[in-house]
């Protein structure tokens, strides 16, 4: 079931955008009146972090929401490796992103986000 969260509730769980998928995002999303499906978040330790969604969730913000339209991630646990979203959640306390606003000065080139982050990510693996 969708619902709001405040924006500042919401944690991401990775430290970089990808340029090209922000201008894709940015190309159908209507910034005077953002409508898009909700994005998936899981709750940890009193916590509501992103499990997807962080363009859509940036979009958003610099729209000006306040709000997020959200719904809570039934599958995350079950069809995802829970730890590796643990362990980007430490990533981003140590690099200070807790916020949507913080991944401000973190959209970067395709090269350079596969390089820093899906590279990062796959190291885990």
């Amino acid at each position: 079931m969708a619902r709001q969260l405040p924006l500042p509730a919401v944690s991401p769980t990775q430290l970089y955008l990808s340029k090209p998928k922000l201008v894709e995002v940015l190309e159908w999303f209507d910034c005077d009146d953002p409508q898009y499906d909700p994005l998936p978040v899981f709750e940890h330790e009193g916590q509501w972090y992103l499990s997807d969604g962080h363009t859509r969730g940036f979009a958003a913000a610099l729209a000006g929401e306040d709000t997020l339209c959200v719904e809570r991630d039934e599958t995350l646990r079950e069809e995802f490796d829970f730890e590796a979203y643990l362990t980007c959640i430490d990533w981003c306390e140590e690099a200070g992103v807790q916020s949507i606003h913080d991944l401000h000065g973190r959209v970067v080139e395709q090269d350079t986000y596969e390089r820093k982050w899906i590279s990062r990510c796959q190291r885990l693996g």
